[in-house]
């Protein structure tokens, strides 16, 4: 025992060091994307300014810009399923160039680059035409409020112009950080976070002698955003980076890689889809409620975010460690790697829990003054800080699992939970009138039961043998 530890330490410190060095450029760039995000559910939440209102003109303000937040955090479903998209192409493509980069399997890593890349910009073409055409179809089936759906169609339509170039950035994101490249991809998002806090504050107000454009002028500093974000990872791939390079031929369709990246990404992608049309059945029921219930559930996941983002920066690097010493031939790496990723991601979340339980009214306070939000805000916030470790074994496991390849089994684990616990019960719940408070309750707890599905999967060590 003696001669064993001195020999793991070293090994395990080596690990910390580069799970910390691959994961801080993914928090950073998470939480300046968080503040993007609530940026712009604070600006939808302030269309109509309410200083020196009173009376009947006070309360046609705030019924203005709940609609407008109802609108805003419909929207973040919409952009949600855009990640599913790039899951489907995404994971598969991490999970083989990690593989590939720990094997010192250059040519491999770069061939699925570019058939990640050609996947990608026929994906988001498909998914752009399809949302531009079907923005009102999808606001009535989320039952948003009659006076939140123009705002949402608005910024559906015009956000659509954007898409098939978002899902080339994140794909190009998802094949550099398989590499071992964390803070190229981190780099652009500050990028595009920055170009979109800029536009979307600018022409919302008409500042930085942009025109004021109102609450379109949010939806075109993202759509401009993700232009930007998607010519600049291309060029990037193109120049290349260390381990990686796009070439021209490679975008030529070679069925056999596409068909290896999709066998591993669409369990991923069905997993996400599956999560999503869930959720999605989550916000109809909770749209039901009225705007104010609307604006306090988008409110709630924004603030849940602080913690969330840092599982899932953590998580990032676990995926890309765990594939890289698989590919190396160092199972007992890529193991321990996943659970110093949970210790560490786990932690922080575990710690931001308190301060959601400790002080709700006070984060809920920071985005909405309108007291009906701020009291429901506070509800949700109260009852997902019990779980915030749950949530965090969920992400991190899940990640771990991901990027050993064993996408199957996540998705079973994850879906169990979701179907039973998430989608169905919630549906019961309101059906039998439950509050949005009560519907929260509900929520967490299939976080913290979906985070011991993942946990047990990981803990049994079948993922080892996971073929990509």
């Amino acid at each position: 025992m003696r001669d064993v530890m001195p020999e793991v330490m070293p090994r395990t410190r080596t690990l910390f060091v580069s799970l910390l060095l691959l994961s801080i450029p993914v928090f950073a760039e998470h939480a300046l994307h968080v503040v993007v995000g609530i940026t712009d559910t604070y600006l939808a939440n302030h269309l109509v300014p309410t200083h020196g209102l009173t009376g009947g003109a006070l309360d046609k303000a705030h019924a203005t810009n709940a609609a407008a937040g109802a609108a805003v955090g419909s929207i973040a479903y919409v952009l949600w399923f855009l990640g599913l998209v790039v899951a489907g192409i995404g994971t598969g493509a991490t999970a083989i160039i990690a593989r590939a980069t720990g094997s010192r399997h250059k040519r491999l890593a770069n061939k699925v680059a570019g058939q990640a890349i050609l996947c990608a910009a026929i994906a988001g073409l498909v998914v752009g035409v399809t949302l531009y055409l079907c923005a009102g179809p999808i606001a009535r089936a989320a039952h948003l409020p009659a006076d939140a759906t123009d705002y949402f169609q608005q910024y559906v339509r015009i956000l659509a112009w954007g898409l098939p170039f978002a899902v080339v950035m994140f794909t190009a994101n998802a094949c550099l950080r398989g590499s071992g490249d964390t803070i190229t991809p981190a780099v652009a998002m500050m990028t595009v976070d920055v170009v979109n806090f800029v536009l979307s504050v600018g022409l919302m107000y008409g500042m930085f002698y942009l025109p004021k454009l109102g609450f379109n002028g949010i939806a075109i500093g993202t759509c401009v955003a993700y232009i930007v974000g998607g010519v600049l990872q291309f060029v990037v791939l193109l120049w290349g980076r260390k381990n990686l390079k796009l070439y021209v031929h490679r975008l030529k369709p070679e069925w056999l890689t596409i068909k290896r990246i999709l066998r591993i990404g669409i369990p991923a992608g069905s997993e996400g889809v599956v999560w999503w049309v869930a959720n999605f059945a989550v916000l109809s029921v909770v749209n039901t409620l009225g705007s104010v219930s609307a604006t306090a559930h988008n409110l709630a996941i924004r603030v849940e975010s602080f913690s969330f983002m840092s599982g899932f920066a953590v998580a990032t690097a676990v995926a890309t460690l765990v594939g890289q010493k698989l590919g190396a031939g160092k199972p007992d790496e890529a193991r321990r790697a996943a659970w110093l990723g949970f210790a560490l991601g786990g932690g922080i979340m575990t710690l931001l829990g308190v301060t959601f339980i400790l002080f709700s009214t006070q984060w809920a306070s920071l985005f909405t003054d309108d007291p009906a939000v701020q009291k429901l805000t506070a509800q949700c916030l109260f009852a997902t800080g019990f779980i915030q470790c749950g949530m965090a074994a969920a992400i991190n496991f899940g990640s771990a699992l991901r990027g050993a390849g064993d996408t199957v089994a996540a998705m079973l684990a994850s879906l169990s939970s979701v179907i039973i616990f998430r989608c169905v019960a919630v549906l019961v719940a309101g059906q039998l009138g439950f509050s949005l408070g009560q519907i929260w309750i509900i929520l967490s707890a299939e976080l913290f039961i979906r985070g011991l599905l993942m946990m047990s999967r990981f803990a049994s060590g079948k993922w080892v043998h996971a073929k990509v």
